[in-house]
């Protein structure tokens, strides 16, 4: 069954570009994982600062394998940085 995952972060002001930039090594190294269909970052056209990165996986067992890997073990906690609080993710199976 696929998954869809929803981030969404609230960046600091001025730091969606450093954001986006700090994440394209985890993006990239993402979307060669297997299981991944797709991985990438939205940025709110409203100037708000929202940022949420929307993900599609084949399976949970796929999304499990993604979250115990060292490059996301790296990089979400680093990117609290560029961040004013804690991402809100959402998880959703497919219909």
């Amino acid at each position: 069954m696929a998954i869809a995952v929803v981030v969404e972060e609230d960046v600091k002001e001025g730091q969606t570009g450093a954001y986006v930039e700090y994440m394209q090594e985890m993006i990239a190294l993402t979307k060669q994982e297997d299981g991944n269909i797709a991985y990438d970052l939205y940025e709110a056209i409203d100037g708000s600062g929202a940022v949420v990165m929307v993900e599609l996986w084949e399976s949970q067992e796929k999304l499990d394998k993604h979250m115990a890997s060292e490059h996301f073990g790296k990089f979400v906690p680093g990117g609290d940085v560029y961040k004013n609080g804690p991402s809100n993710i959402r998880v959703f199976k497919k219909l």
